[in-house]
């Protein structure tokens, strides 16, 4: 194998190549294949235990100790044995009955791996330990396509069997460098070495912690972390020198990455450049990083698949480089890596001004079998930038613009709209007397249909009405001839306990018409007001008049109103504050 002859991760081509002349080389710069089969087999594993933990692209953590447990009350221990190999031990020679939970873990495991191969069709090495640090450590004692257990016995030969503490999960090579600073050359250094000394060094809490992983004590549970914090893309080369270079890796990686992006769906925040500059001691500790913002309209299309997205991120990782290498100077990069962090879920539209645009189910209550909606539109494409639709979403929307629904109200036939192509909505058949009343073809040919439909129900009521008087009272109004007789709007006043006390308002003041309205205000409008803004209305114009042909009963009574509630003289009250000056004339405002 390749790994027996001294070929590692970062070893370079031309090196691998030299120590393992039969090398096989396969182009594996895009991943997407890869991460894509890795998620497939986590959801694999996920569909027999939820308790999966993901490691990297190839590497899961099971916790199978329900399984193990169900399955242990139903299962005949004297058939039972171990599957694969036993760390240290040949299998015939090993006791089932005192490792019951280990063996049936290794069953588990075989089942699992066979699942992995007939759904996906890939092979796989299994580690059964009683811990994650355990099982990780065992997993690759026998390879390809086999399994391991690890008894609890056999822990201490495992441990010192690891060359050195870099070999431990959880010590990373920054602390393998600081533990051979301070003469920790072996598993077995670290296991012995002072532990005081450990915590001037790390902390208490690392020190304690790194002791017990070289003891082979992992007590860390497995946890489903979910969908990644961040998602990144890569690529070392031998040299980058120029900016136009630079460029386009960089827009290579975003490509690339913003499809992932897409994919995920959700929305990132930040965007963080790495690089590596040429001649750097190591590889590892040498990455130089800057992060910046992502603008929310850049993120937005991101993840909706909008190509103009991949300019404006180039754009962003452009001046981080700037900020970290100085171009007027030469400069030799040996990798560049670009990352989206602050991965945020997509929130819902209810709130934004998009959703103004956009018709919800909740709205469709027209009671008409026809919607403005359904009318070519750009504001009602839903989830739509850049040309691009989501047409499952498409579907749906559209489905519940176009479906009708009862309605609570039978009055309102369509909503308003400024302008439509669409013909006039077909009148409503409705059997329920109140929709009966409103016809529009008995409208008065002043009145707009459509603006009429987008009144309130109680106003439609109080209009109709109105309108169903005797033409010619209408007429006699409209001429101000004589005052009209009482209309039914007045009853409707009335049960709506809107009237006053009897005797406290006149006959004239009740009437929509009469003789003390000016001739400049139109009686029709007049009589549409509250009962209360009539009265107010005329108050002012009795104030403006010499004479007010009503009785002096009525009139001392209005002033000495008026005057209760407005001690400042008539003569010095400004109407600007007032309803009245709604019903002056345009020649009055220009003088």
């Amino acid at each position: 194998m390749a790994r027996a002859q001294g070929v590692t991760k970062m070893t370079s081509v031309e090196e691998a190549l030299e120590k393992c002349p039969d090398l096989v080389l396969v182009r594996g710069e895009d991943l997407t294949f890869y991460r894509e089969i890795s998620y497939k087999v986590t959801e694999l594993l996920m569909s027999y235990c939820p308790l999966v933990e993901r490691l990297g692209l190839d590497e899961n953590f099971v916790d199978v100790t329900e399984m193990v447990e169900s399955r242990r009350r139903n299962t005949d221990i004297s058939e039972l044995s171990f599957v694969g190999h036993v760390y240290g031990h040949d299998v015939s020679g090993v006791a089932v009955q005192d490792h019951v939970s280990l063996a049936l873990g290794s069953v588990i495991a075989s089942e699992l791996r066979e699942a992995v191969f007939s759904r996906l069709g890939l092979t796989s090495c299994a580690g059964v330990a009683s811990s994650k640090l355990l099982a990780k450590l065992v997993s690759g004692t026998f390879k390809p396509n086999q399994q391991t257990t690890l008894l609890p016995q056999s822990v201490s030969q495992l441990m010192s069997s690891l060359s050195g503490p870099r070999r431990t999960p959880g010590i990373g090579p920054r602390t393998a460098e600081r533990l051979k600073a301070l003469g920790v050359l072996s598993v077995r250094d670290l296991q012995l070495f002072p532990l005081r000394q450990l915590v001037c060094e790390f902390g208490e809490a690392n020190a304690k912690r790194m002791q017990s992983l070289a003891c082979g004590v992992d007590l860390s549970p497995v946890t489903p972390k979910g969908p990644p914090q961040s998602l990144s893309n890569e690529d070392s080369f031998m040299k980058i020198s120029t900016l136009s270079e630079a460029e386009s890796k960089i827009s290579e990686l975003l490509l690339s990455l913003s499809e992932r992006m897409r994919k995920d769906g959700r929305l990132p925040q930040t965007m963080k450049l790495s690089l590596r500059r040429n001649g750097a001691p190591s590889r590892w500790f040498s990455r130089e990083s800057r992060q910046g913002p992502i603008p929310t309209h850049t993120a937005h299309r991101i993840i909706n698949g909008c190509m103009e997205a991949v300019p404006q991120l180039v754009s962003i990782a452009m001046k981080l480089l700037h900020k970290l290498v100085d171009v007027r100077e030469p400069f030799h990069l040996t990798m560049l890596n670009v990352c989206f962090t602050n991965l945020q879920a997509k929130t819902s539209n209810r709130n934004t001004i998009s959703s103004f645009f956009t018709s919800a189910h909740t709205h469709t209550h027209t009671s008409s079998t026809h919607s403005v909606c359904d009318a070519p539109s750009s504001f009602t494409q839903p989830e739509t930038l850049c040309g691009t639709t989501n047409p499952q979403n498409n579907k749906q929307t559209s489905s519940s613009l176009s479906s009708s629904s009862s309605s609570s109200s039978p009055f309102i036939q369509r909503p308003i709209r400024a302008a439509s192509s669409v013909p006039p909505v077909p009148e409503r058949s409705d059997p329920t007397p109140d929709s009966r009343s409103v016809n529009i073809k008995d409208l008065p040919p002043d009145v707009d249909p459509d603006v009429f439909r987008a009144l309130p129900p109680h106003i439609q009521m109080e209009l109709v009405s109105g309108f169903q008087e005797d033409p010619v009272d209408r007429q006699e109004r409209h001429s101000q001839s004589a005052p009209p007789s009482p209309r039914s709007d007045d009853l409707i006043t009335q049960r709506r306990g809107e009237s006053e006390e009897p005797g406290d308002v006149s006959a004239a003041e009740r009437a929509p018409g009469g003789p003390d309205i000016p001739p400049n205000v139109d009686p029709y409008v007049f009589s549409q007001l509250p009962p209360d803004m009539q009265r107010e209305l005329r108050t002012e114009w009795r104030r403006g008049k010499p004479t007010l042909k009503m009785s002096p009963k009525h009139t001392s009574r209005r002033i000495t109103t008026t005057t209760t509630r407005d001690k400042r003289p008539a003569a010095k009250r400004s109407h600007s504050g007032s309803l009245l000056k709604y019903f002056k004339p345009s020649s009055d405002k220009r003088s």
